[in-house]
């Protein structure tokens, strides 16, 4: 029986032995895999971190590009309407009707009436002239929100931000094709 019972022991104590000896392996390769994810977390983290830069970096790109659209669709509007009124100017001086010593008397009594610096009146009278030159279309502050909607959307849609731009530089295309046939003589355009 004592037999028996030194086996038996041995057979424990081998047992005991191979379950130290399959923790330690099965530690190990936990330690492993443990590494192996973590060295992963760490290079996707690092690869969202770009992805998330270049993301930024493009959408900075996108609000500079609409800012100088925006800009030079402004200066080509400026030019327009100031073509405009010189045209104004030269067609009612050539029409025999009042001088430019004139409009200036009349816009200092029109001032002075109002109240207002003739600055003031003349910057009133090109809002109101701008306003009716381009009665359709979207405003420049509608665009310029409609364009960061579109950015802020989870996965902004390519084809949506260039036909937002698209339209903007369209426009500017109008202006200059009007602001070219404001430049051209009245003899070339009659």
């Amino acid at each position: 029986m004592e037999q028996r019972l030194h086996a038996l022991q041995a057979r424990v104590g081998a047992g005991e032995q191979n379950m130290a000896a399959l923790e330690k392996t099965a530690t190990e390769q936990m330690e492993v895999l443990t590494q192996q994810s973590s060295q992963a977390l760490d290079r996707l983290q690092r690869q969202l971190a770009q992805a998330y830069s270049q993301l930024e970096q493009l959408h900075a790109f996108i609000k500079a590009l609409a800012s100088e659209i925006l800009l030079d669709v402004g200066e080509v509007k400026q030019q327009l309407m100031k073509k405009r009124r010189q045209r104004q100017t030269s067609s009612v001086a050539a029409k025999g009707g009042l001088s430019a010593k004139s409009m200036i008397k009349a816009k200092s009594i029109a001032a002075s009436i109002l109240n207002m610096s003739e600055n003031d009146l003349a910057d009133i009278m090109d809002s109101d002239q701008e306003a009716a030159a381009y009665p359709v279309g979207p405003g420049d502050q509608q665009w310029t929100d409609h364009l960061h909607q579109l950015l802020q959307q989870k996965i902004p849609s390519a084809v949506q931000l260039m036909e937002a731009l698209r339209l903007k530089m369209k426009e500017r295309k109008v202006l200059t094709e009007e602001l070219a046939v404001l430049a051209t003589p009245v003899s070339e355009t009659a």
